[in-house]
């Protein structure tokens, strides 16, 4: 049975006329009728009495009547639902995030996708380590992850949406305050607040000091940045952060690093195989609009 016999069916059953209901399907009558035919054959029944010229519907006919209506409404409910995805008039955006995108880079561009786009429900869900993120977008749970560099990504894609410095939050009064801007390397004797994702080789962070020429001794640990800059203020050590995570409460303070400064590099990570028209739209805004490279100096 296919749908196409159900149309012609369903024009006869209207029109009560095979000649009128092909003129109304765009096919010759011939046509119509023998399609009708292989349907009552397949069927094992006739749907119409054949009176001369006029039709009429058997009780078989107008049993399948019914159930032909509902089938190319729910046909045709089926493809306005997929024109709705394809035309973002609904659809679902899930993006996993490492904190400080999350608060501070993502919410301005998902507020102008969503004037774009309203009837798409997005999901952000905020997450460490990078790792647990890259997993989560290869296993499906995400259609876009914001992770640094660099991350195990097998089978995923990736783009750089941002390199950003990083710099020292200090207490207030502490000496590296009184230089315009001091080496990485001079505060190697520091007690660092870290975050417990960051206290590995892999971290851009930790890297950053590997390269400066120490491991740095972490005296404490807090699970976001705005807590390892309290512990800051509150004058149990220094941080090294990404710049946008800085936002030093009264008694710490920001202080630069010499150039050129370490960074950290964040990417936008999904499967090219499984990325949802919303996730396409998004991603297509999110690589057109992020802030340039090394934005802040």
């Amino acid at each position: 049975m296919e749908l196409f016999q159900l149309r012609y069916f369903l024009a006869a059953a209207k029109l009560l006329h095979f000649t009128k209901a092909a003129e109304e399907c765009f096919v010759s009558q011939p046509s119509l009728s023998q399609q009708i035919a292989n349907l009552e054959r397949e069927l094992g029944t006739p749907l119409f009495y054949r009176q001369g010229r006029s039709v009429s519907l058997t009780d078989a006919g107008e049993v399948l009547k019914g159930h032909a209506e509902r089938l190319i409404e729910t046909e045709s409910a089926a493809k306005q639902a997929v024109q709705e995805v394809i035309g973002l008039q609904q659809g679902t955006l899930a993006i996993w995030t490492l904190p400080t995108p999350g608060q501070h880079l993502l919410p301005p561009l998902l507020a102008k996708f969503r004037l774009s786009f309203p009837e798409i429900q997005i999901s952000l869900r905020e997450m460490v380590p990078a790792q647990s993120i890259s997993e989560g977008v290869g296993a499906g749970k995400a259609d876009i992850g914001i992770v640094h560099l660099p991350q195990q990504m097998e089978g995923l894609e990736e783009s750089v949406i941002l390199e950003e410095d990083l710099a020292l939050v200090v207490p207030a009064g502490h000496w590296t305050t009184r230089a315009e801007s001091v080496s990485l390397s001079s505060v190697a004797n520091e007690d660092f607040i870290w975050a417990p994702e960051g206290a590995n080789r892999s971290h851009p962070l930790y890297a950053a000091c590997l390269t400066a020429g120490f491991i740095p001794k972490i005296a404490c640990m807090s699970g976001s940045a705005q807590g390892m800059q309290s512990l800051v203020a509150a004058g149990l050590g220094i941080s090294l952060l990404p710049r946008l995570a800085i936002a030093p409460p009264e008694g710490s303070v920001l202080v630069e690093l010499d150039s050129p400064r370490p960074t950290r590099t964040l990417a936008a990570i999904w499967r090219a195989d499984r990325l949802s028209h919303a996730a396409r739209a998004f991603l297509s805004s999110l690589l057109g609009n992020a802030p340039p490279y090394k934005q802040l100096s």
